[in-house]
């Protein structure tokens, strides 16, 4: 069948991909329709997905012009009026309602909302087993009041936590929301102190996960950090030890061991998907617990749906049943009221670009900082100076060192410095920043122009492998094995024996260099100096959510390189991601 002219002209201008021009031909061929309203919808959905959105919500949309398209430029694709529009879909055979259970290619729902049919699926899916979690509450042991007077003192600040542990003790789902510095990780250790010390479960019986490697480990250290604390010049005993690993990676032992995890904790939760939480869910053993940490401020998912911030939008309503399942940490012990850092945090959090501004011309504050980047040369001088000033002197320290043996005595390279893009591609891309730094370092001798795995090259993994035992986000970098050939290192890993982690670079996954990340790549990172490249003022993807994240990176210093335009138009554009699931929740 002959698609509507409209869908070939968004294809032809790069606005729709093949497989949602696919899904528009489909479904004219199933419908038979002349009118092109219906294939159009179909195409607009499934673009939607891929962007991130779980649906389109048509009262946003209908009446307008096709998203992004400048209308002098194409004065034929103007969508149409809302009232039309859901009459022609709700009279399609290709669009299911809510209570329908045909299986059809759409789902319009009562409010107006479109979805591809497997995106209803997993959203529905996963608010009826969130609500079965949010509404399963435990008997109060007798002894869980004492284990809290143990656990917190009766500082003030220790009132939100106690809450959330006593939350994640009494119910068998426990969303714990807050900024880096809120005392997430320390409140979820005293959560498995008081678990184990009530008698509900042991140790074994918790599994902690996050959704990349990077996080996962960070979140390993700094549990048992928090634990040794707690336990103090007795140190931590056996029975207590931490294990962390990726979502993939639980899922994958969960189907290998059913039931065997009676408590799960998610960290970085705001990076999880629709999917991969419907994923979780269908996993998680009957009787067990979920306990979710994030920050519902953070970028969501790059994959479809915003979860975390859905359940905590959810629990804000007066009659929500997750009202008392998620706790918001409020107060700061990283950054202190005169933290410029945390008060520059709070500027971007509250879209309140005159506070931002006034936070950055403080000429006497050097832990955060602006500088212009307007063009491409500033961009290259950039990478010429962080290459001179980062990681030349990297590169050197690693070409130096004699072999793996030295590596035990050898600080982390990643903790000090990142630089963090808000895009991948494009003039002010992380790629595009690589290349630069790598032509660099091979113009000073530091890595020959045939030698792929040079001492000194961060790797990062980009895909999950079983085999290796790597995982997507993984960090390493290549170093002298003494053996002849290079290795790269993984400082945050160790294998099943507790030694350092060294791989052949033949048996890497999918892979690449970063001197860069993107903003999405760094969730569930810190270090302790952050240089931001946001990149174009127009660009849709710089968002106050993905400003507030990189800035959040930042331990003790960030500088963003930008132009003034960009940094207010940032700060302003709030990210909107179509959902019904706050709304299915409730």
């Amino acid at each position: 069948m002959t698609l509507p002219p409209a869908i070939e002209v968004l294809f032809r201008q790069g606005r729709i991909g093949e497989i949602d021009r696919h899904l528009a031909a489909l479904v004219a061929e199933l419908t038979g329709e002349d009118n092109g309203d219906v294939p159009l919808a179909a195409a607009m959905a499934s673009r939607h997905t891929r962007e991130g959105h779980i649906c389109i919500d048509l009262k946003e949309v209908a009446g307008r012009h096709w998203p992004g398209t400048p209308e002098p430029d194409s004065p034929n694709l103007s969508l149409p009026e809302l009232e039309a529009w859901r009459a022609r879909l709700e009279a399609s055979p290709a669009v299911a309602g809510p209570e329908s259970p045909a299986s059809r290619p759409l789902v319009l729902d009562d409010t107006g909302r479109l979805y591809l049919n497997r995106m209803w699926k997993r959203e529905r899916s996963v608010a009826t087993r969130l609500r079965e979690l949010a509404s399963r509450e435990t008997s109060e042991p007798a002894e869980l009041q004492s284990a809290l007077e143990e656990l917190f003192d009766d500082d003030p600040r220790n009132a939100l936590p106690r809450k959330a542990a006593h939350a994640a003790v009494s119910r068998h789902l426990c969303c714990i929301s807050g900024g880096p510095g809120t005392g997430k990780t320390t409140t979820v250790a005293r959560i498995m102190m008081a678990l184990t010390q009530v008698g509900q479960v042991t140790a074994k019986d918790i599994a902690f996960a996050a959704p990349t490697g990077k996080a996962a480990a960070r979140l390993q250290e700094a549990t048992r950090e928090s634990l040794r604390e707690m336990h103090g010049s007795d140190g931590l005993p056996e029975e207590l030890a931490v294990e962390v690993g990726t979502v993939h990676r639980w899922l994958m032992k969960s189907e290998a061991e059913r039931g065997f995890a009676r408590v799960l904790i998610i960290d970085e939760a705001s990076m999880v998907d629709i999917h991969l939480m419907s994923r979780v869910l269908q996993a998680l053993p009957a009787r067990a617990r979920l306990i979710l940490l994030g920050d519902a401020s953070q970028l969501s998912s790059v994959e479809p749906g915003s979860v975390f911030a859905d359940i905590c939008g959810a629990a804000a309503s007066e009659h929500s049943p997750f009202k008392h399942c998620v706790v918001d940490l409020e107060h700061n012990w990283r950054f202190g009221p005169d933290s410029s850092i945390g008060r520059l945090a709070a500027a971007i959090k509250s879209g309140n670009s005159g506070a931002v501004e006034q936070v950055l011309q403080q000429p006497q504050e050097r832990s955060v900082g602006f500088e212009s980047l307007d063009d491409s040369a500033a961009f290259e001088r950039l990478a010429e100076r962080f290459t001179r000033e980062h990681y030349t002197p990297m590169v050197e320290h690693f070409r130096s060192m004699g072999d793996s043996a030295q590596l035990e005595f050898c600080e982390n390279p990643f903790r000090h410095f990142m630089a963090l893009c808000a895009h991948r591609r494009g003039a002010f891309g992380s790629e595009r920043f690589n290349l630069e730094v790598e032509q660099r370092l091979r113009a000073r001798g530091l890595a020959s122009a045939n030698e792929e795995f040079y001492a000194g090259r961060p790797i990062i993994v980009t895909r999950n492998d079983r085999n290796s035992g790597l995982a997507n986000g993984d960090t390493g970098i290549v170093v002298k094995s003494g053996e002849g050939a290079n290795k790269v290192w993984f400082p945050d890993l160790r294998d099943a024996q507790g030694n350092l982690r060294l791989v052949s670079p033949q048996r890497l996954p999918s892979h690449e260099s970063f001197y860069a990340l993107t903003v999405h790549r760094s969730q569930g990172s810190e270090y302790d100096e952050v240089a931001v490249i946001p990149g174009t003022s127009d660009s849709p993807v710089n968002t106050r959510e993905l400003l507030y994240t990189a800035v959040t990176r930042a331990r003790n210093q960030v500088v963003i390189h930008g132009s003034r335009d960009g940094l207010k138009a940032a700060v302003e554009r709030e990210t909107s991601r179509g959902s019904g699931l706050k709304d299915a929740l409730l």
